[in-house]
């Protein structure tokens, strides 16, 4: 089977517009979140909507996908499967997916008001000053879950401020993975993610050590 071919088929079968059991599929698993259905909807569709169309993205020319199959990079099988994967849109579900996933890791101004303790005003101070970490979500301010600490001063992350300083105008999401995920230069007994770091009072250098090597990777 020539690669016209295969690629023929392999998009003959997609259908641009979900079927009615896909959306019913779709309804009832934003109601299994038990959250603002309509507002995770209008998130999601805001997600895909800043997609490109699949149809729009580049395809590598013959030799690009020989040359990747003969460096070693990928078997021809492996070639074809990712090449299906991307046809079928699995780049726009991962970034949905991760948009949902960060929805339910933040919380909604009402939210942050009675964990704080605080009135409209002052909540709009604290993000306005950088003392806490806002982000907007489909219309909707929203507030990343690792910034808050139940056992620590204010019930909010030692050094908040700097972190947030530091974070600049990366992208919220990667923040959120940064903060959860365990780094090799965060160790007390064994890795830590940036979260526990501080939790445990890690130094802010730590997180500015990091954030500096990815700058220039």
């Amino acid at each position: 089977m020539t690669r016209d071919e295969f690629r023929s088929k392999a998009t003959a079968h997609l259908m641009p517009r979900p079927s009615e059991d896909a959306m019913r599929a779709l309804e009832d698993a934003i109601a299994r979140l038990n959250g603002d259905g309509n507002y995770i909807a209008r998130a999601l569709t805001e997600s895909l909507l800043a997609e490109r169309p699949i149809v729009d993205e580049p395809s590598l020319s013959p030799e690009e996908i020989d040359f990747l199959i003969t460096s070693g990079e990928f078997t021809p099988e492996e070639f074809d499967d990712i090449e299906l994967r991307v046809r079928r849109g699995s780049l726009p579900a991962i970034a949905a997916n991760t948009l949902v996933a960060g929805l339910h890791r933040s919380m909604s101004d009402d939210a942050v008001r009675g964990f704080l303790d605080l009135n409209n005003q002052e909540l709009d101070d604290l993000v306005t000053a950088g003392r806490l970490y806002a982000v907007d979500v489909a219309g909707h301010r929203r507030f990343p879950w690792w910034q808050f600490s139940l056992s620590s001063p204010g019930k909010v992350l030692p050094h908040l401020t700097e972190i947030i300083a530091l974070l600049g105008k990366k992208h919220w999401i990667s923040v959120s993975g940064l903060m959860s995920t365990p780094q090799d230069t965060m160790v007390i007994e064994g890795k830590h993610t940036p979260v526990e770091w501080f939790r445990a009072g890690g130094g802010i250098d730590a997180l500015e050590a990091i954030l500096e090597a990815q700058r220039w990777r």
